[in-house]
């Protein structure tokens, strides 16, 4: 059968209706442990960026502020990048904890805020879990940045005069642009192979990072249409959390992460989700049986 998105919508309102304690409150405290952190780690060490914009909106020169705000205060830059990166680190162990309280509030295990904390207890696997996505993300991304590339270069190189009409500076700029919609598309397309793996990582302790990708990419064979489509249908609200300066995602957080709790159970138990969880059936043809990735991760 296929997903209905009707019926899973439906499914996580009645979960969070069920749900104790409320969803909206668990929610505030995954916005404090992430938003609320990140302001009061900005804070603690500043922003470079925006100092470096404020100076140029005062009517500074680009060398000046740069040589001031990147050069002279390369201690503090560099304080402030360290302090991104870890953070980015945290960020991605905090939200594992965020969606495994999702994936038991849609299964309807009235779940709380110590699920908020699960993604600590496996860190290791956790952090290599993204990293290896950014890092099959990227390469695809730049695979896709070759030809289109080797085709600009090409072109312009045997056309000096001009091509299709377009000069050299002209076909330069169409060239780059043409670069950043072929790399974006691609690298948006290509994440939605993964989009399944921390499911699975939080449903088989057993399994390593290496193999969540991998079992994600293989569900995700003919439902990323699906899964597209069902991101699409939440824009209305995501438009109305960005008129509310974010206020809005303490109710629409829970209720669009447990939509997608009920995604991941319908594509892997191969049935609608209708609230409850009723365990997955892998096919045949997924090989899970861990082959490869450290045992660590």
């Amino acid at each position: 059968m296929g997903f209905n998105r009707y019926e899973a919508k439906m499914a996580a309102k009645n979960s969070m209706r069920q749900a104790r304690p409320n969803p909206l409150l668990v929610t505030m405290v995954y916005v404090l442990l992430t938003t609320g952190v990140s302001l009061l780690v900005t804070w603690a060490t500043g922003n470079p960026i925006n100092e470096a914009v404020d100076y140029l909106y005062q009517g500074y020169d680009w060398d000046t502020v740069f040589h001031y705000v990147f050069i002279q205060g390369a201690p503090f830059v560099g304080i402030y990048s360290l302090s991104q990166l870890v953070l980015k680190l945290y960020e991605y162990v905090v939200d594992y904890g965020y969606i495994s309280y999702s994936l038991r509030l849609a299964r309807n295990e009235q779940p709380g805020y110590r699920n908020l904390l699960d993604g600590f207890a496996r860190v290791g696997r956790v952090l290599w879990m993204n990293i290896l996505s950014e890092i099959f993300i990227s390469l695809w991304t730049l695979l896709a940045a070759v030809p289109v590339t080797v085709v600009f270069a090409v072109c312009g190189i045997t056309m000096p005069n001009g091509v299709f009409g377009y000069g050299g500076e002209e076909w330069l700029v169409m060239g780059i642009w043409a670069v950043l919609v072929a790399t974006s598309i691609v690298r948006f397309v290509v994440t939605y192979r993964y989009r399944l793996a921390v499911y699975f990582l939080l449903d088989d302790p057993g399994c390593t990072a290496r193999q969540a990708i991998t079992r994600s990419k293989a569900a995700m064979r003919g439902w990323k249409m699906e899964l597209f489509t069902l991101d699409l249908s939440f824009f209305g609200w995501l438009f109305l959390t960005a008129l509310t300066a974010g206020v809005l995602s303490i109710w629409v957080g829970p209720y669009i992460q447990a939509t997608y709790a009920n995604f991941y159970d319908c594509v892997t138990a191969g049935q609608q989700p209708l609230g409850g969880y009723t365990g997955p059936v892998y096919q045949n043809d997924f090989d899970y049986r861990g082959k490869d990735g450290p045992e660590p991760f």
